[in-house]
């Protein structure tokens, strides 16, 4: 009899508040194939922890950490994981769970957790900003000024964050960016917010870019420049009913080397839907495939 696989769930317990989706250990006893599989679980008790778990899994030799949370909690692990043998599986309750929705993952716990038994693993790329990796999308400017401010309100959803645009937009005041791509091409401009993306997803299945592909070491850079502050509500629909992507005042540029970004004044930085404090410059580079995760079987970026 062939020797079982180790799978350690790290949950984050806060991950999507009140109206996050829940988990526990009889979901997985129900869901998980304990023929294939031994497991444990382990709950957060701070913000990163899950690091700490993570780097303890890679001295125990797991094959696959299922990370039970949001964005956040996946970029934790992931870091962890970077170049690593193991397998991060998303088992996704966040808020906005854009690695999920973007890897084709269900947004169901139960399911999540059937996909263990079936899925395979799929390399990601991973950015770097700063010496930090981050697996979806960061920025610098007004959009983590958003999740800085999504931060201090005491519940989590769609609702919370819509709160974080309405509360920053008519007030917001742009910063001037200077942008050097590849170390060639220069940008002067006043702006919004400089995502930067490997995936074009914001989460909630906002999708800012349909260029964008996970795994070709290639990413992108997204300069939301200034518009009406008017069309703010027409915006929030286009966001989450439309095509955010198709509006005029977004400019993308793929970036194959490295991006640099200063801005004249300290602004809000967020990685992976979580606030990383304030700074008027960073630099991004990428690690082309260096995370293994978890998809279904079928799973194709076609």
């Amino acid at each position: 009899m062939s020797k079982k696989k180790k799978v350690r769930f790290i949950v984050n317990p806060k991950s999507g508040g009140t109206f996050g989706a829940k988990f526990n250990k009889r979901m997985v006893e129900r869901n998980l194939d304990l023929e294939q599989f031994d497991y444990d679980i382990f709950y957060t008790k701070f913000a990163g922890h899950a690091i700490k778990i993570a780097q303890q899994s890679l001295i125990e030799k797991y094959d696959i950490i299922a990370v039970v949370g949001g964005d956040g909690t996946q970029n934790e692990v992931g870091q962890v994981l970077l170049n690593q043998p193991i397998i991060l599986a998303s088992i996704p309750t966040g808020s906005g769970n854009a690695n999920a929705r973007k890897m084709q993952i269900p947004i169901d716990v139960e399911k999540a957790i059937q996909l263990i038994n079936t899925g395979k693993s799929f390399k990601i790329d991973a950015c770097i900003l700063n010496g930090q990796p981050f697996f979806m999308t960061a920025g610098i400017g007004y959009d983590a000024k958003v999740v800085e401010q999504f931060d201090k309100i005491p519940f989590r959803g769609v609702g919370a964050y819509l709160s974080g645009v309405l509360s920053t937009a008519f007030t917001y005041d742009l910063a001037n960016f200077h942008i050097e791509i590849d170390e060639h091409q220069i940008i002067d401009t006043k702006a919004f917010t400089v995502l930067i993306t490997s995936t074009g997803q914001l989460g909630y299945n906002v999708e800012f870019s349909h260029e964008s592909v996970i795994n070709d070491g290639i990413f992108e850079i997204a300069i939301i420049k200034d518009f009406n502050r008017a069309r703010v509500p027409q915006l929030i629909y286009e966001a989450f009913w439309g095509d955010i992507a198709q509006q005029d005042f977004i400019e993308r540029y793929p970036v194959t080397k490295s991006v640099k970004i200063r801005t004249n004044k300290i602004e809000s930085i967020q990685m992976d839907g979580d606030y990383k404090g304030k700074t008027n410059y960073i630099e991004v580079t990428c690690k082309k495939q260096a995370l293994n995760f978890l998809v279904a079987s079928d799973f194709s970026l076609a």
